[in-house]
């Protein structure tokens, strides 16, 4: 028994079963060892979580930065992180929930760091720009494997119903868009999203690097709230605390 036939067999469990139904009592039967024995290679359930999305975090291929222009760069990476998620589409929550800090989430950041200094971002535009990429991707792939309620089905019976519904919903908007809202093509949406990612980081490399914000120069307890024109000027006063916190 080694760790990695731990967590290979932790996958077996959770996509066969649900990530629910996911323990070390199972992982062990499927090992064909005792619980106990577990302990040998691993710390706890947490570390058996943190090593599955490892595993599929290392199945994101990274593009060489020098061999495609920037866009491509970020195109190729966006879709390789949603094809090695869904290799495993019952444990993909893992990559969306686990702290990924583990060296085969590292050399992802570091692709989408260099294409996104190739277009121009760095220093916090950079990062600012890498984690909202980041939260559209998470986003759409919660949307596509399951966590997420979204309208989907391919059953045209359940889709004319749908629309229906968004039709006599009563809501002049949503009833012209009854027939888009009614059904959702994964890949599709995360194009269109990536496509106006994409569009934000070009203008944001014609503006220049982002000013600091106008608070950021402030104490804590004097940030101005934000009034109509012509009111009088407000300071919000925060109460003192003694001691620390938490």
């Amino acid at each position: 028994m080694t760790r990695e036939e731990i967590v290979r067999q932790a996958l077996v469990v959770a996509e066969t079963e649900g990530m629910e139904k996911l323990s070390l009592h199972k992982i062990a039967a499927a090992v064909g060892v005792r619980t106990m024995s577990l302990y040998n290679h691993v710390e706890d359930k947490a570390d058996v979580l943190d090593a599955m999305a490892d595993v599929i975090l290392s199945g994101i291929r990274i593009p060489e930065a020098d061999e495609m222009s920037w866009e491509d760069g970020l195109r190729a990476l966006a879709h390789s992180f949603r094809a090695a998620a869904l290799e495993y589409p019952r444990s993909a929550s893992l990559v969306l929930t686990r702290r990924l800090n583990a060296p085969a989430a590292m050399p992802v950041v570091e692709a989408a760091l260099r294409f996104l200094n190739r277009a121009g971002l760095e220093g916090a535009d950079a990062v600012h720009v890498l984690r909202a990429f980041i939260a559209f991707l998470i986003g759409t792939l919660s949307r596509e494997v399951g966590f997420a309620p979204t309208y989907a089905g391919a059953i045209p019976g359940v889709i004319a119903m749908r629309e229906q519904e968004l039709v006599d919903s009563g809501l002049s908007a949503v009833a012209v868009a009854a027939a888009e809202l009614a059904v959702i093509d994964h890949e599709a949406e995360l194009e269109f999203g990536l496509e106006l990612l994409l569009d934000a980081v070009r203008r944001r490399a014609l503006v220049g690097p982002s000013r600091p914000h106008p608070r950021h120069g402030l104490p804590r307890r004097a940030w101005p709230i934000a009034r109509p024109a012509g009111s009088r000027a407000v300071r919000l006063r925060l109460p003192t605390v003694h001691g620390r916190l938490g």
